[in-house]
């Protein structure tokens, strides 16, 4: 469904902008450490229930759907002014439009397929959802947690800068992919209490192969937004790996 894969984008000054691409992933750890002892505190559970108050009397939604959508809603929130606001001013400022961050149009069948393949995974674990229309607010919020940031700054800005001074597609996708496990390092061991070993495991093991495929994705596509899509309604493919 993709035929010959298009030309990639021409990396003006890679080596520089590789350097700017590993600043920004530090950055990006200590901002995941930063939210996430955050979450932790008394005041951001003060936060939630002020934003949560504020849904409530604004769009009038019952419990159930009040609290799945404001805590989504404020890591949404969070997410793109930290990360993918900073992500999109990057690339401005080092002379790139829409299209060479990666917003090709395009790939719409591949794209329901893969999303398609999601849902029947999803089914086959067992997955039940009795509310559709919150199932599918859930996945657009979702599409700024993770879909949007993840795709446009490891697939989008890293993979091709290290497949440029790399000079090898295979090796790009495999240390990029190997970066992008990497980054959910913290989340692990702050949020889930895992030691640093058993967060190494499981991202490695999760993780890895749904960075390998979809840096292989954005590389047949050189477009982040089938990517960018499917990675937002991807819930269990990783274990199918594991």
């Amino acid at each position: 469904m993709t035929e010959d894969s298009p030309k990639s984008v021409k990396i003006k000054n890679p080596k520089l902008e590789l350097c700017v691409g590993f600043i920004f992933f530090v950055y990006e750890l200590i901002i995941a450490v930063l939210v996430h002892n955050y979450v932790k505190n008394a005041a951001f559970a003060s936060k939630v229930h002020n934003f949560r108050e504020f849904m409530r009397n604004i769009f009038l939604l019952n419990y159930k759907t009040l609290t799945v959508l404001s805590g989504e809603l404020m890591n949404a929130i969070t997410v793109t002014i930290l990360i993918t606001i900073p992500i999109i001013l990057i690339y401005l400022l080092m002379g790139y439009k829409l299209r060479e961050m990666g917003f090709n149009r395009g790939y719409w069948k591949l794209t329901f397929v893969l999303m398609a393949l999601s849902v029947l995974l999803g089914i086959y674990e067992g997955f039940k959802i009795s509310d559709y229309k919150l199932l599918i607010a859930v996945y657009l919020i979702h599409i700024f947690i993770n879909g949007l940031p993840e795709e446009l700054f490891y697939r989008g800005f890293l993979l091709p800068r290290l497949e440029v001074i790399l000079k090898n597609s295979l090796n790009a996708l495999v240390i990029s992919s190997i970066i992008f496990s990497a980054s959910h390092v913290p989340s692990m061991v702050i949020q889930y209490n895992y030691s640093l070993w058993h967060a190494l495991l499981d991202v490695f093991s999760f993780e890895q192969p749904t960075g390998l495929i979809w840096g292989y994705l954005y590389l047949r596509t050189r477009s982040v937004i089938p990517g960018m899509l499917w990675h937002a309604s991807v819930g269990i493919l990783g274990k199918i790996f594991l």
